[in-house]
């Protein structure tokens, strides 16, 4: 195999995203140039913005998230430009710091804490049964567009009190502004369109629920005081908006891959199947690390430091890949093998720790091992019915399509 030469690298380039070897290239950067600059060459989404550093290794990373005064999110978290407006319209209290950020997170971290998650449990697991039951008698399905993602869209839509007509186009909304990159020069007016509309509709239902509340999570945040007072209904779509993008698109990612390695993994798909609940806890967090469904989030340096030895000035993009520290060689034994047994996994999948880990976090841990079951239950003979279609987004690792056939169980 040839050297790989990591100063020729651009991961803001979206043609680097369509290589094969991207795990021989990050190796290669940990190894050799662990923190380095991109530019957004002509033609990207971004061309005409800053560039970022590009931070690749484990530890770096978890140093990098968990310093919060030195690194804000509160001027984005995506690798473009960005005005602090635009960027809470798009990512609401992700977009923040401290002291809001925190206390609008805790406005839904009571729902989404362990307890609040097993109350959910019962509509998961009905939810999970129904839509691999749906495509069972086909005899071969997309098993990306028919389960895996159709399955978080329900279940996350049901939680917020969205109605079932209107579920397909937050879907479609969802992965244009999360993976609408892939669009180039139209890329920018696709996702800001995107929030644009997830927020309206947000804002129209909180007016709804604001007259009917119901026992939805929609209706909850209407009734919680932040700071003495209500949240307004802009306010609550955001809050609709970032709850609906983050809940669907991610849980939908990391099944179709667990198909997608379970047909190339065919003795640890058996070890699953074997014992669904035994093997679930450590299965779901080793597909959270192979998959990395977001890869990256970015922060902003508030003053001038250092990274691995690299001088950060202040104002300058930081953006920790996940995906890269999920593989990195020091933390994880084997780290391209994919072992459903692992333990320990301290993965960087939701996040590198800090105050910004992912909130839906328990309620993913809930939600996939039942789909999982209810696939390995209800499906037999799983083969691959055609070539899987990743999405060549930087942000989501997205499998578009995954035709599979199957014998009903």
């Amino acid at each position: 195999m040839s050297r790989i030469d990591v100063d020729s690298i651009n991961l803001a380039d979206m043609e680097f995203w369509k290589r094969p070897d991207r795990e021989a290239i990050f190796s290669a950067l940990r190894a050799e140039k662990p923190v380095s600059w991109h530019e957004f060459p002509e033609g990207s989404p971004e061309y005409g913005s800053k560039g970022f550093w590009a931070v690749t290794r484990y530890d770096d990373i978890v140093g990098v998230s968990g310093d919060a005064k030195t690194f804000i999110n509160g001027e984005g978290t995506i690798v473009g430009d960005q005005s602090v407006e635009s960027a809470q319209q798009e990512g609401w209290f992700l977009n923040m710091d401290a002291p809001r950020h925190f206390k609008l997170r805790q406005v839904v971290a009571k729902a989404f804490s362990p307890q609040g998650v097993t109350k959910m449990s019962q509509v998961a697991k009905q939810y999970a049964h129904q839509v691999v039951a749906d495509v069972k008698h086909r005899g071969e399905c997309d098993y990306a567009r028919d389960v895996a993602q159709a399955f978080p869209v329900e279940v996350v839509c049901d939680f917020l009190g969205a109605p079932k007509e209107n579920r397909r186009r937050l879907h479609e909304l969802t992965v244009t502004a999360l993976a609408g990159d892939i669009l180039g020069e139209y890329a920018i007016e696709a996702i800001t369109g995107a929030f644009a509309e997830l927020n309206d509709y947000g804002y129209q239902l909180a007016k709804e629920k604001r007259k009917n509340p119901s026992g939805d999570i929609l209706s909850m945040i209407l009734a919680t005081e932040v700071e003495g007072k209500k949240l307004d209904d802009v306010e609550a779509g955001y809050f609709f908006q970032l709850l609906v993008t983050a809940g669907m698109e991610t849980t939908g990612t990391v099944g179709a891959h667990a198909m997608k390695c379970f047909l190339e993994f065919p003795e640890q798909m058996k070890i699953w199947a074997n014992d669904p609940a035994g093997v679930a806890a450590t299965g779901f967090e080793e597909l959270v690390r192979w998959v990395s469904p977001v890869m990256h989030m970015r922060r902003t340096a508030v003053r001038d430091t250092e990274i691995a030895g690299q001088r950060i000035a202040e104002g300058e993009k930081v953006v920790m890949w996940y995906n890269s520290a999920n593989r990195d060689e020091t933390k994880f034994d084997k780290p391209y093998e994919f072992n459903v047994l692992r333990s320990p996994n301290p993965h960087l999948g939701f996040g590198g720790g800090g105050r910004h880990t992912c909130l839906g976090a328990h309620l993913a841990r809930l939600e996939l091992p039942f789909l999982l079951a209810e696939t390995l239950t209800q499906l037999k003979d799983i083969e691959f019915a055609g070539e899987p279609q990743m999405i060549p987004s930087r942000f989501i690792n997205g499998i578009s399509s995954l035709p599979i056939r199957f014998k009903a169980a």
